[in-house]
């Protein structure tokens, strides 16, 4: 959590702001339009990362954003495996 947050926190505010939280994953090197995803990223910014709608995420928001309580890393990864070494996809998860 604490690396993600301080190679994303390019103003070393503590906090990831919409552009950090977008720059880390889209640059727009001279495009003029935004690709449709990133439009997308910035209204799961607004509306899901940003619990509190300070325009910012602190440690807990960020931490809900990588890690989340919802999701079970085990049964993902187990699927993941499954799914890339099943050659025929005869197996249904």
């Amino acid at each position: 959590l604490q690396e993600t947050m301080e190679d994303i926190d390019k103003n070393s505010d503590g906090f990831i702001d919409l552009e950090e939280y977008i720059g880390d994953m889209y640059s727009h090197d001279g495009d003029a339009d935004e690709p449709e995803w990133v439009k997308t990223e910035r209204e799961q910014f607004v509306e899901f990362r940003d619990k509190n709608h300070d325009g910012k995420m602190d440690k807990e928001e960020t931490k809900d954003w990588i890690l989340p309580s919802d999701y079970d890393h085990a049964e993902a990864e187990a699927r993941h495996l499954v799914y890339e070494s099943d050659q025929d996809k005869v197996w249904k998860l």
